[in-house]
């Protein structure tokens, strides 16, 4: 079954825990695989990507057929915006296709059992992605500058003698010298 619900969500895995999602498949695709056992869900809560397209493996481990129903955007259950896979038998397995855009919580259940076999999918709006723009470089202006001329020659002048401060102290020479 293959739903497209711009702004739905998407379920994971349960039992309790959060699934971390593995990189796209080949289709551009993530593959989530979530167990039915003991009527839980393995894991319970699932966080994905607003955005993303998405395939939930269902494995039923459990005694009892079930499927996985998720609310739709106005999280309630039973309604025509609802994500629904069809019932997966005791031993066998099956799946739910599907797409969302709208970032938010949705609940999730198997309509055999409403009560105990319950999840959380959340959906975050994915970061921008950053890309690389190469820097293309522009052209440097090219300035002529005049060629410097040689300088003209300026002849400093001689320096001359300058006068002594002070006037001279006379030395004494030793008698007999």
């Amino acid at each position: 079954m293959v739903a497209s619900l711009l702004g739905v969500l998407a379920p994971a895995c349960g039992g309790g825990s959060e699934s971390v999602l593995p990189p796209p498949g080949p289709g551009g695709e993530t593959v989530i695989r979530i167990e039915m056992r003991d009527n839980l869900f393995s894991p319970s809560g699932l966080t994905v990507r607003a955005g993303g397209d998405y395939i939930l493996e269902l494995r039923n481990r459990d005694g009892e057929a079930h499927n996985l129903r998720i609310a739709g955007l106005d999280n309630e259950y039973e309604t025509e915006d609802d994500l629904v896979s069809d019932n997966v038998d005791p031993g066998k397995a099956g799946s739910l296709e599907f797409s969302i855009d709208q970032p938010g919580i949705f609940d999730f259940r198997s309509d055999s059992d409403p009560i105990s076999m319950v999840g959380t999918l959340t959906v975050w709006e994915a970061p921008p992605i950053a890309t690389w723009v190469p820097v293309t470089p522009s052209p440097t202006a090219t300035v002529e500058s005049p060629t410097p001329s040689p300088a003209a020659a300026v002849e400093s002048p001689t320096p001359s003698p300058t006068a002594a401060v002070g006037s001279p102290t006379p030395m004494s020479t030793p008698a007999g010298e």
